[in-house]
């Protein structure tokens, strides 16, 4: 059986695509090929400065991540998986809330999740420029069941400005309206808290979308310990 870090290739169920999700250090070429894919993303917004290219190039920071590719092996589109967290401030959510009305909100909204496992999704970009680009955003949309079975854990936590929310929603997240919303990277955003819980991802992914997931994660299951997940 492949540890969770080991690549695992997933068959996008609705397209042609696939995803590859892996440690940075076990496919250095196509990390490489995410960081480049995820700066002219981020910087086609004027927000590479929230990216911090530098700080996470290394691959140190990011136990895992995701690479859709198309047919033509090329990515489309991808993101990055931190921890699991032992402490709050791990989580650079809590230096996006610095000075924000909220931030002591969204501490304790993440030390109530830690005891059952929380990782943070970082740096998500879908290539506009792409054909596949809504083929791209549904499949990083339906990551959390496998993500989440790979790390061990029970809770994913993402920051995401109002733009992208429904569809993050539609995989399952919820948004904690207890915190207030934070003006990250910068004013011409409304960043909230989102989170998602593996226990009840069946109740809260849109139907379509779970049945969905159900199929590509049954697809890849045997390559790690699924737990108590249930997509039969």
């Amino acid at each position: 059986m492949a540890g969770p870090l080991d690549p695992i290739v997933v068959p996008d169920a609705t397209s042609d695509a696939t995803m590859v999700v892996a440690s940075p250090t076990i496919v250095p070429d196509l990390w490489r090929q995410y960081l480049d894919g995820a700066h002219a993303a981020y910087s086609a917004r004027g927000v590479d400065d929230a990216l911090d290219y530098d700080a996470i190039s290394d691959g140190s920071s990011t136990t895992l991540f995701c690479a859709v590719l198309d047919t033509a092996g090329g990515i489309v589109g991808g993101l990055r998986v931190q921890g699991p967290y032992t402490l709050p401030h791990q989580s650079h959510a809590v230096t996006e809330w610095d000075g924000q009305p909220g931030q002591s909100e969204l501490i304790r909204a993440i030390g109530a999740r830690l005891a059952g496992g929380l990782i943070e999704v970082k740096s998500a970009f879908v290539d506009p420029t792409s054909s596949d680009a809504a083929a791209a955003a549904g499949f990083l949309a339906r990551t959390p069941l496998i993500v989440m079975a790979a790390t061990g854990t029970r809770h994913m936590l993402a920051t995401a400005a109002d733009y992208v929310l429904a569809r993050w929603e539609s995989g399952g997240g919820r948004v904690d309206t207890d915190i207030p919303y934070t003006p990250y990277p910068d004013e011409r955003y409304r960043t909230q808290a989102m989170f998602w819980d593996r226990d009840l991802l069946a109740r809260h992914a849109k139907p379509s979308v779970w049945r969905t997931m159900c199929t590509e994660f049954r697809q890849i299951s045997h390559t790690f310990d699924a737990g108590s997940v249930d997509v039969a």
